[in-house]
């Protein structure tokens, strides 16, 4: 005897597990990866509370908020770099202005602005090969060509890999069912000698 299922019976798909959390006097529903991730930032965040702490400090001594006094810190290096290089460049204030930009460019932290339109998946540092961040640092080179060729290098691993598995493949002995000797009469006699 068959049952009907009816679909009133069915439950209903499971619901999204959400985690509460207060921030702002507000209080918003994150997701797991969404609460994941905020996890991830705190626990960041207590590593550096010391220097951030510190920075704030510094900053209220200027009556600046934090961004202003970075902000205040950045702009007073380059004047003062500019005042170095106008003396180094007699005077030509072009010059020093092509110089320092030039410098910026080669000392300016890592750009990824690029990689994050070029691959949507990549939204933060994070999400690159500590290689990646480590060789664009270290040479000064931008980052979405580092990321380029680490692609492109895990590419060629990944093509003799496999080159090295055929190979593996094809060099097998193969089957050895037609080495049991039956269709050989020398074995058949051999055989024969052995049961007598």
């Amino acid at each position: 005897m068959e049952q009907e299922i009816k679909t009133e019976d069915l439950p209903e798909s499971t619901p999204e597990i959400t985690v509460p959390v207060k921030y702002n006097k507000e209080i918003r529903e994150l997701s797991l990866e969404e609460a994941g991730t905020l996890a991830q930032k705190g626990l960041k965040f207590e590593a550096i509370e010391s220097d951030f702490l510190a920075l704030k400090e510094l900053a209220s001594s200027e009556n600046k908020s934090v961004p202003e006094f970075i902000s205040h810190l950045a702009e007073s290096k380059r004047l003062a770099l500019k005042e170095e290089l106008l003396e180094k460049c007699g005077g030509n204030e072009e010059m020093a202005e092509k110089i320092l930009k030039l410098e910026g460019k080669e000392k300016n932290e890592l750009n990824l602005n690029e990689v994050y339109e070029a691959f949507e998946d990549i939204k933060c540092p994070e999400d690159l090969p500590a290689e990646v961040l480590e060789k664009a640092t270290l040479k000064g080179t931008n980052a979405l060509d580092e990321y380029l060729r680490y692609l492109l290098s895990q590419k060629k691993k990944t093509r003799e890999t496999l080159k090295k598995q055929r190979e593996n493949d094809s060099s097998t002995t193969g089957s050895l069912i037609n080495l049991k000797g039956g269709n050989n009469p020398e074995t058949e006699e051999f055989l024969r000698g052995l049961w007598k």
